[in-house]
């Protein structure tokens, strides 16, 4: 059988729940490759200290089985398949070319992607016999699921049809709210308060003392962050108000301490909880950069 067509490609946006940064991967042949591959893939993008840990992979709020293939674990048949690119429009008076567009009017990018975020949580240090036996035992689910795939790809399509719709319900089911989710998947209740412990750390960058989410709104807030990866997310949507909130507070806070350095160093540090961390890094740096080109001019008039 062909290789997959490039429309069936998978990009795949991997999100750690450490400090590490976002990874990006191509899978080109999501039916034969099982989570086991996917984190052989993600081991040697890690830093030496964090390669030969245990790692869980998260979508949509359930970790991903290792033997299961990422076309039903992501439950790619239910997403809605890329549009093709439309011809150009010929035209005998047109000159130069023209914006390829799509139905609606907009824009065509040919290096946007559907991407799939997915997150990854760094366990316990696994010995080099429990390394040996997850590449062994990738290597052999991986070749087991080719065979099957070649063999008879219609009864494979069909199993990952059944196979989606029974996981849709198990997704709606009533139980624990926020991370605790997590505890029915196989995290333990340290890898739970780990995680929580990390994403207040984050929350605490974007909010001041007052404004920190407690009780019931924390807890919403770690249900939309467990479900900006699920099926129905478009493409970590959900962490764009985070990004541009990033972007305000580093703009306005580098502008406020490089025109306004004395009146922010006495109003703004000195009272807590009147900016967030985030911003009152950029003062700092904003007053930095005015003492440099203070110093630099001192330094030219006087030479």
């Amino acid at each position: 059988m062909p290789d997959l067509p490039p429309e069936e490609l998978l990009w795949l946006v991997v999100r750690f729940t450490t400090a590490l940064p976002d990874l990006p991967l191509t899978i080109s042949s999501p039916h034969t490759t099982p989570t086991l591959a996917l984190k052989a893939l993600i081991r040697p993008h890690l830093p030496p200290d964090l390669a030969n840990n245990r790692l869980r992979l998260i979508y949509g709020g359930k970790v991903l089985e290792d033997v299961t293939s990422l076309y039903q674990s992501l439950l790619l048949k239910n997403r809605h398949p890329t549009p093709p690119i439309p011809p150009p429009p010929k035209s005998s008076n047109a000159k130069g070319k023209q914006p390829i567009r799509d139905g609606n009017g907009k824009k065509f990018d040919k290096d946007t992607r559907d991407k799939i975020y997915i997150h990854c949580s760094i366990g316990d240090v696994l010995t080099p016999e429990d390394l040996e036996e997850e590449t062994k035992r990738a290597a052999e689910v991986q070749e087991k699921a080719e065979e099957n795939y070649h063999g008879n790809s219609t009864r494979s399509r069909r199993e990952s049809t059944n196979s989606n719709s029974s996981l849709l319900p198990r997704m709606e089911l009533t139980g624990p709210r926020g991370f605790d989710r997590l505890l029915s998947t196989g995290f333990t209740q340290a890898d739970v308060t780990s995680l929580r412990t990390t994403f207040l750390h984050h929350l605490s960058l974007t909010h001041t003392p007052d404004t920190m989410p407690h009780g019931a709104a924390l807890l919403t807030l770690e249900e939309r962050w467990l479900d900006s990866s699920g099926p129905d997310a478009a493409g970590g949507d959900g962490f764009d108000d985070e990004e541009s909130s990033s972007l305000d507070d580093m703009l306005w806070g580098n502008l406020v301490g490089f025109f306004w350095p004395l009146g922010a160093l006495a109003w703004g540090v000195r009272e807590d909880g009147v900016w967030t961390r985030r911003r009152m890094l950029s003062v700092a740096t904003g007053v930095l950069v005015n003492l440099v080109f203070g110093f630099a001019r001192l330094s030219s008039v006087r030479g």
